[in-house]
């Protein structure tokens, strides 16, 4: 009885924990949506705030187009001003992510120094 209420215990604490990295888990995943006509932009979106974009081709190569790393701070997916990462990336950017079922909403805070990123990520994703 003790052994079975400190396994209980353990395994709530272990999702507290998980919980301290933001829920990120939540969102990730990968996902596609339509980008404004142009074709179906595609998204790896890992845990630890990994994101992977390709965009659509014949306009782009068949490849991953843009690469960062943001951190999620609750629902908040943060890329930090960052010049090595992207030359582009002089303030941090932030965006809302929510999800319901198998879609994932992201809006933009604020400016996005790297417009291609903003353009991409804004709008409404289908789980693929």
């Amino acid at each position: 009885m003790i052994g079975m209420r400190c396994l209980g215990l353990l395994a709530a604490l272990a999702s507290l924990l998980a919980g301290c990295g933001g829920g990120s888990g939540k969102y990730a995943g990968t996902w596609k949506r339509d980008l404004y006509g142009e074709g179906e932009v595609h998204m790896k979106l890992a845990s630890n705030g990994g994101v992977e974009l390709m965009l659509p081709s014949p306009r782009w190569p068949d490849s991953v187009d843009m690469k960062g790393r943001g951190r999620f701070k609750g629902d908040t997916l943060v890329f930090r001003a960052d010049t090595v990462a992207s030359a582009c990336q002089t303030n941090d950017a932030r965006y809302v992510v929510s999800r319901s079922e198998d879609q994932l909403h992201i809006a933009g805070l604020g400016l996005d120094n790297c417009g291609g990123r903003r353009a991409a990520l804004v709008g409404t994703w289908q789980k693929s």
